[in-house]
């Protein structure tokens, strides 16, 4: 038997010897899990139990029974790499463990790990922050549970979460959240609801920079943006394209878009935006048609960072990747929404873990597949799983 912390950390040569990695690997850092039950009375191994279980996400499992059906079946084969004490955890067991590990210790591994990731390739590029319930914790006597998310839009992965009450808690969940991000160089997009001065200066103080959706929660700021761009249109009847101004044309899925863009650079007359540090202000404006009707719609945005009409544009659609490459892959190739795991930490920590999983897949560009049957390919194949799990070249 190969000792768990040595295999987890290792890569396989051609002649099959374990090679230690350069860097930390997420299994060394769920071995480093502190485990809050009393040693004397643990049956399992809390790493071993959180490494099936990111297995059994990887291969398909949504639910405990699946996790434990899998991990029963591939019993012969975690035993070349575990301690298995207790043998395999019954489902109430995994349940139990995962409802009483501290989400926010296993929250940090999730970030320092996703570090780990990224340390030979610095992040650049656009942070998309947003909010996502998980609709099947919701109990009798309990509410869903809301995860705050940041996605990294160029490179493709969740760089993590934080879990609020409510939606409506999203405000102090986002400063927390950032706190755990290493952004430096990179431009942050959140929605109208984080756009606060304390997370516009948290944003400053991690050395990034910010692009923020203006609605009229921020009432003085939206009037004035508002009535700035209203004076530039009637004034500037034509548009000409160029670094304040930019269109862009697209037509998919039975649609046609008209993307439009104005950006103003001078704030010194604007009070409120410069209250901000804002160095950019802008007007977006979607038009929106069907074969049945057409619908337009502009919104305003606030930048502490130079950017151009083009890069606005660029900027508000990868913002939307938050929402189309991770939650909406989460419900449907991770049945989140489905999923009705309640006890405890256990919803906190099971979406956690389904992030875990998510990154590794979407790290693998061996497969041009997406991400459900990616999950299909790790529970046929041994060789991929390893691969995806990183204990392969």
């Amino acid at each position: 038997m190969i000792p768990l912390q040595l295999a987890i950390g290792a890569q396989n040569r051609d002649d099959g010897v374990l090679l230690p990695m350069s860097q930390t690997s997420l299994l060394d850092r769920i071995m480093q899990l502190k485990d809050p039950r009393q040693s004397a009375k643990c049956t399992h191994n809390l790493g071993e139990v959180v490494f099936m279980t990111t297995c059994a996400l990887l291969c398909g499992a949504d639910d405990w029974q699946a996790i434990h059906l899998f991990a029963s079946e591939r019993q012969e084969w975690f035993r070349q790499y575990l301690q298995l004490p207790g043998g395999i955890p019954s489902h109430d067991t995994f349940n139990r463990l995962f409802s009483l590990l501290d989400p926010v210790q296993f929250r940090e591994l999730f970030t320092i790990w996703v570090q780990d990731v990224l340390i030979d390739t610095p992040l650049s590029g656009v942070v998309a922050i947003d909010g996502k319930t998980v609709r099947g914790s919701r109990g009798r006597h309990k509410g869903a549970i809301h995860m705050v998310n940041a996605w990294a839009s160029e490179a493709g992965i969740s760089l993590g979460q934080h879990k609020v009450d409510a939606k409506s808690n999203e405000i102090t969940a986002i400063p927390a959240l950032l706190d755990t991000l290493a952004i430096k160089g990179c431009l942050v997009t959140l929605d109208a609801m984080g756009c606060q001065k304390r997370i516009a200066n948290k944003i400053l103080k991690k050395e990034a920079d910010y692009l923020l959706a203006v609605k009229s929660n921020q009432g003085k700021l939206h009037a004035e943006l508002l009535g700035y761009f209203d004076g530039y249109w009637d004034t500037h009847p034509d548009d000409v394209p160029g670094d304040d101004f930019s269109a862009q044309d697209t037509k998919a899925h039975g649609r046609q878009e008209l993307r439009r863009c104005w950006v103003m650079h001078e704030t010194a007359d604007l009070p409120e935006a410069s209250s901000w540090q804002a160095k950019t202000i802008a007007a977006v404006q979607l038009d929106r048609k069907t074969a049945r009707k057409g619908t337009t719609l502009i919104r305003y945005f606030i930048s502490s960072k130079v950017l151009t009409a083009d890069d606005v544009l660029q900027a508000t659609r990868q913002h939307w990747r938050v929402e189309n490459q991770l939650h909406w892959v989460l419900d449907v190739a991770f049945s989140e929404d489905q999923s009705r795991t309640r006890q405890g930490y256990a919803a906190e920590n099971l979406a956690t873990a389904r992030q875990i999983a998510l990154n590794l897949l979407k790290q693998d560009t061996t497969v041009k597949v997406g991400i459900k049957n990616k999950r299909k390919a790790c529970g046929w194949s041994d060789r991929y799983l390893f691969h995806i799990l990183g204990l392969v070249k």
